[in-house]
């Protein structure tokens, strides 16, 4: 018997109590080993050793020995088949663990490795880590000295308006530009600050001596320092209006446009130099456009008024008062219009509308604290002696607050010390009914006194008769 049909025979027989089924034939089991049993490589590998060694086994003895397989008791072959199978087990024990073993190292050069690896991510994560600080350390040390830079800055613009707000509230002009001077020599050159601001505001202060030349070189100055606003403009545009030179403040002013032509302010007053010359036409235009940009501006709308009067066109009045009432509308307490609103109703005999318009803004806008003052100080004026002085406070103060309990006492005493027997005792009796009414009673006794010593002089008199 040769050794590959033994081995096809063992294998036909073997596979299919393994699940397997194939054709009797080498080339189709390699082809389903190499496609179906790669998986199972490990354990079919052992089984064909087995195979291959009791193979060997049998070819020794039948060549070597003289016998033949048909010899072989069932019981040799499972004693054979045993042995053989032990021996492929230690065979296979060795080398799993000699293959143990070389994994042990592998794990442990693994770990060593892994190890390693580990210390470097740990330095290198102190590193980044040091850096990391040294770099916020960094990083808030400059913000530190920017916010200091910052507030320095600040510091010295808030200084720089507080020193700009004092040397104006100075009413020495004189003083005015020598702090303004002083000022500019000694601020240097600070980012954020407005030098042209200051040149202006000394110019204002000469313009004020009548140092007209020195008024000019500041706003020329400004206008230097200054190209991206329209203040400038406003200065030197001034101090032309200021020396009636009113084509001269336009060409100023039309050149501040030329920076932003949308500004109202620059409008307005192009209008107004335009109807300071007479050209009434070209003033309403400006007027007209500078409402364009601003519906609310209200000056516009009394300076139409005006030059509407200046004109006396057909239906005048009534054009003026619309402007008038317009201006009222947006600015109600700006006294001009209110003034001029009532001059009209005057002109057409409308004397109680006029003082209507008069007493709604007067009342508003004066303060009660001022109206308190003037009356102290006709107390005062009362009690050294100067009647006269102190009658007048008493009268302003009871044309603003007619029900002042106290100002009707006061008057009462002043026209009795005065003389004036009749006015005493008007403003007495005044003065008690309004106490009752306001269930104030702290003034009684100066009323009833003026009315009592009144009643005794009227008595004497009429005895002496």
């Amino acid at each position: 018997m040769t050794r590959p049909p033994f081995i096809i025979r063992i294998f036909t027989q073997i596979l299919p109590i393994c699940g397997v089924t194939c054709k009797n034939n080498r080339a189709s089991m390699i082809i389903y080993f190499k496609t179906s049993f790669m998986k199972y490589l490990k354990y079919f590998l052992l089984v064909i050793l087995q195979f291959a060694i009791v193979e060997l086994v049998v070819w020794f003895h039948t060549t070597g020995l003289g016998w033949h397989i048909s010899e072989l008791t069932p019981s040799d072959a499972i004693s054979l088949w045993g042995t053989v199978t032990t021996i492929v087990f230690l065979v296979f024990s060795v080398l799993a663990l000699w293959n143990v073993d070389q994994k042990i190292q592998e794990l442990n050069e693994m770990k060593r490795s892994i190890g390693d690896k580990f210390d470097s991510i740990e330095t290198k994560n102190r590193e980044v880590m040091l850096e990391a600080d040294k770099a916020q350390r960094d990083i808030v040390k400059q913000a530190e000295e920017q916010i200091k830079r910052i507030l320095d800055k600040s510091t010295y613009r808030q200084n720089f308006y507080d020193t700009l707000t004092r040397i104006a509230n100075e009413p020495d002009f004189g003083r005015q530009v020598q702090e303004y001077t002083h000022f500019l020599r000694t601020s240097g050159d600070i980012e954020g600050i407005n030098y042209a601001y200051v040149y202006i505001c000394r110019g204002n202060a000469y313009l004020m001596l009548s140092r007209d030349d020195k008024a000019l070189s500041d706003f020329e100055m400004a206008a230097k320092l200054d190209t991206k606003t329209v203040v400038p403009f406003f200065a030197l545009g001034h101090y032309y209006v200021t020396k009636k030179d009113y084509l001269k403040s336009i060409e100023i002013y039309k050149e501040g446009l030329k920076i932003d032509p949308q500004d109202d302010s620059l409008l307005m007053n192009i209008a107004n130099s335009y109807s300071a010359m007479g050209e009434y036409a070209k003033a309403d235009a400006y007027y007209d456009r500078a409402l364009t940009f601003n519906p609310d501006l209200a000056m516009a709308y009394y300076n139409k008024a005006k030059l509407t009067k200046e004109k006396k066109e057909e239906l005048w009045k009534e054009k003026c008062m619309a402007y008038l009432n317009h201006c009222i509308k947006i600015m109600p307490y700006f006294y001009d219009s209110n003034i001029n609103k009532a001059a009209l109703l005057r002109e057409d005999n409308k004397n109680a509308e006029a003082a209507e318009v008069l007493t709604n803004v007067i009342e508003p806008t004066f303060r009660p604290e001022f109206i308190m003052a003037i009356l102290q100080r006709g107390i005062a004026y009362r009690l050294i002696g100067k009647m006269p002085q102190a009658l007048n406070d008493f009268n302003t103060v009871l044309l603003y607050q007619p029900h002042n309990v106290q100002n009707l006492s006061n008057l009462s005493v002043a026209h009795f010390s005065m003389g004036h027997i009749n006015e005493a005792l008007y403003f007495a009796h005044i003065g008690l009914d309004e106490a009752e009414q306001q269930n104030r009673h702290d003034c009684d006794a100066e009323f009833n006194e003026v009315i009592n010593r009144i009643d005794a002089m009227s008595h004497t008199i009429v005895r002496t008769q």
